[in-house]
């Protein structure tokens, strides 16, 4: 299969935030409808995409990333949003959103630049951390993202200690799609 070696870092979430999201993703999947809803293990922050990663590489990223956060304490972070990518009708994604805090990223830039040294060419766009629940709307009826605020009920926010950075293979067509190879634990 043509995407059976893309692989990338993300930030790992912990089971009781999985399980969390996952009860969000219940209530919404009751009234909205996507063509795809991830696997509980596979909701991650995904910090760089490396694509098609030769062994060689993705050794050097890990033992570049490995070396960066050598000393990284882990911290505490916040589910505050439900967002999506795409247009407003008919979003592409559909997310969990974190708050922007300093040390995600400040973890990012470190595992993003060790890809760079590693010889990747990444994405250059924005940082958005986010987690994805759902891809490609298929509903009958118009997508109403304040509609999904209300049913998911993000008032009762989420707090979650990041602990690791994990490097995931993808596996299209699996369910779960994305298997941990390395994580990297923060102190």
């Amino acid at each position: 299969m043509a995407y059976q070696n893309h692989f990338f870092f993300a930030l790992s979430l912990p089971d009781e935030t999985k399980a969390f999201i996952s009860q969000q993703a219940s209530r919404i999947k009751e009234e909205f409808a996507f063509k795809k809803w991830l696997h509980r293990d596979d909701y991650h922050i995904t910090l760089a995409f490396l694509g098609d990663a030769p062994q060689e590489r993705r050794n050097l990223a890990l033992q570049l990333a490995g070396e960066e956060l050598e000393n990284e304490e882990g911290f505490e972070l916040e589910i505050s949003e439900i967002g999506l990518f795409g247009q407003s009708h008919a979003p592409r994604i559909l997310w969990a959103g974190v708050e922007r805090k300093e040390r995600l990223l400040i973890i990012q830039q470190k595992v993003f630049q060790a890809c760079l040294k590693a010889g990747f060419q990444l994405d250059k766009k924005p940082f958005k951390p986010h987690i994805t629940i759902a891809r490609k709307y298929a509903g009958d009826s118009p997508f109403s993202l304040e509609k999904i605020d209300k049913t998911a009920n993000l008032e009762r926010q989420h707090r979650f200690r990041a602990t690791g950075i994990t490097l995931y293979q993808s596996h299209i067509g699996q369910m779960p799609s994305y298997e941990p190879i390395v994580r990297i634990e923060l102190i």
